[in-house]
């Protein structure tokens, strides 16, 4: 290396440039804490509301649960209705459907896989 060339290390980055990196990085982790803290905060709050709301529907509970049933999503019709049901409603629950033959693995292609083997 000669004393007047460029050297080939990239000079160090000015002490600004530095700072302005610390600055970013530390109101970022300030950022993430405070986000941190305010969901906390409110879990807190929405399991101390559930706490306190929790009594009024356990009163209410087995009104509902003798009027409603044990499954609200077959009531809403998003769920098959169950086998129990089908025998007190009369309703008969849909069957398979038969396979297709066209479907069906082929059993010529079988045998001739295994006389290959």
């Amino acid at each position: 290396m000669t004393a007047g060339g460029p050297s080939a290390s990239t000079p160090p980055a000015p002490v600004n440039d530095s700072m302005r990196r610390l600055q970013i990085g530390i109101a970022g982790l300030l950022t993430v804490l405070l986000l941190v803290g305010m969901a906390g905060l409110i879990g807190d709050r929405a399991r101390q509301n559930a706490a306190q709301e929790a009594p009024a529907t356990t009163q209410m509970a087995p009104l509902d649960a003798a009027k409603a049933g044990s499954a609200p999503l077959e009531e809403l019709g998003v769920q098959p209705v169950s086998k129990d049901q089908n025998e007190v409603g009369g309703v008969k629950a849909p069957q398979p459907a038969p396979a297709v033959p066209d479907l069906e693995p082929d059993p010529a292609l079988a045998r001739a896989r295994q006389s290959k083997q």
